[in-house]
């Protein structure tokens, strides 16, 4: 934050949008644009969801009270609240701070398009206030909102040196035609499949956005405190499995959410998957050599497949893959195919924050601690070490039997040497494992298990 001739500037990118210091406390107002998060640009469609502010709003909060959106993040009412500009809502994050957010008219002389200005709301003493706006304050929130909306709009837009109208104010319906519902009551047809102290995955029957009844996998998220990791990761996927969603990567994205209690809704496969982890636990006994390095080459092809997208995953880890049914092909062997599991997590190179606060020195490259970056390189980092975990049953096989080691899996641990290599200049890319390890399934001899992995296939996609 500068000054110069009575003003302050607020620094967004290489923008900078000029504050006067009687009007405004910039630090309560956050200008959204192209975000970090998002892949392309608003799309404008109608909005199909409104709730008119009648003057019964300067007697009561109670239309406000019906359309406010409760512990949501600030990223998830910019994708899939807020859509024209004009359109308006109320909600609290994740921290329980109040915001009105306003969706702008494009500004044709700078030549942008819509964006979204978040205004944070307080309560001092018995009034609504928008600090650092002296016409902003009122009794009660309805009555505050009502007359940004139909006295003081041209002040507002005077301040911001924005276009600003507030014309349709969306509630919680809004994010229905996304397949994002409020509560669970409308689920149907519960068949209970895993259930834990942190998560409960069941099967039901839902009505979605394209008016169809259908079936569909349900992971709901048990004491999910408001503001907690797991919120906020929660979150994290709904939005960010929104910009990946067109772009038919291998990563396993949701359909759609319950906000209360938190759920993501998957599509119903033929036989229900599960994370890596726990497939390479209950099914060890029927995995031989080439099916883990398989799985192996699978996860590394998942991580280029991102990086030609200049998406990346600077720490990944067992957690951050999930094993789907294939089908049957020949009619007696089962095929698998591995995933990432959800969008939490990645990185878009060049735009997405990628300082971290809290190393896993055991599992994190050694360059992380000093730098406290996640890059490509660390990411290869990483990769290795889930080789090591894959391969972990054949690793230990080998120190216990004095016989020679299978050629493959004298390979592989050379291939995690210099993936692990603690020189991040010397790791190999994504892409030079992936030819590598084609190398060491191209010379290492046919599997006799009755399970085969398969990689994924984003052209055969629909």
């Amino acid at each position: 934050m500068n000054s110069k001739n009575g003003e302050k500037h607020l620094h967004k990118g290489k923008q900078v949008i000029p504050i006067r210091y009687s009007t405004l406390l910039a630090s309560n107002i956050l200008i959204s644009r192209s975000k970090l998060y998002r892949f392309k640009a608003m799309t404008l469609v109608e909005s199909k969801s409104n709730v008119e502010i009648t003057k019964r709003s300067m007697s009561d909060d109670e239309e406000i009270k019906d359309a406010l959106f409760v512990n949501v993040s600030i990223h998830f009412v910019e994708n899939f609240v807020l859509k024209n500009p004009g359109d308006f809502c109320v909600s609290t994050n994740l921290d329980g701070v109040l915001y009105l957010s306003i969706v702008a008219h494009p500004n044709k002389t700078k030549k942008e398009g819509p964006r979204v200005i978040n205004l944070r709301i307080e309560q001092s003493g018995k009034e609504y206030v928008i600090p650092g706006l002296i016409f902003a304050r009122s009794s009660s929130m309805g009555k505050l909102i009502y007359q940004l909306k139909n006295e003081n709009i041209d002040i507002l837009c005077g301040v911001l040196d924005e276009n600003l109208s507030m014309d349709r104010l969306l509630g919680p319906s809004s994010t229905v035609m996304h397949n994002i519902h409020l509560t669970e009551k409308l689920i149907t047809n519960h068949k209970i499949l895993y259930r834990d102290i942190q998560m409960m995955i069941y099967t039901g029957e839902m009505k979605f956005a394209d008016g169809k009844i259908k079936e569909a996998i349900f992971e709901q998220i048990l004491h999910c405190r408001p503001g907690s990791t797991e919120h906020k990761v929660f979150f994290e996927k709904i939005v960010n499995g929104k910009a990946l969603s067109n772009k038919n990567l291998p990563i396993r994205l949701p359909i759609g959410a319950i906000l209360t209690p938190p759920t993501l809704i998957y599509e119903n496969k033929v036989e229900l998957g599960s994370p890596l982890e726990s497939f390479l636990k209950s099914r060890q006994s029927e995995l031989d050599l080439t099916q883990r390095i398989k799985f192996c080459s699978s996860a590394v092809r998942i991580l280029s497949e991102l990086h030609q997208c200049d998406i990346y995953h600077g720490a990944s880890q067992m957690e951050n893959f999930y094993v789907e049914f294939a089908g049957f092909k020949p009619k007696t062997m089962k095929n698998y195919e591995l995933v990432f599991s959800g969008a939490n997590g990645l990185l878009i190179q060049g735009k997405s924050d990628n300082t971290v606060h809290v190393v896993d020195y055991d599992s994190t490259a050694p360059e992380v601690a000093f730098t406290r970056k996640l890059t490509k390189e660390s990411g290869v980092f990483n990769l290795g070490r889930l080789f090591e975990q894959i391969l972990k049953p054949d690793l230990i096989q080998s120190y216990k039997e004095e016989s020679e080691e299978p050629r493959a899996l004298n390979e592989m641990r050379h291939l995690i040497s210099r993936a692990t290599h603690p020189n991040p200049t010397r790791r190999p890319t994504m892409h030079g494992v992936v030819m590598m390890i084609r190398d060491v399934l191209q010379k290492n001899t046919q599997s006799t298990s009755p399970i085969n992995i398969v990689h994924f296939d984003q052209f055969t996609k629909n």
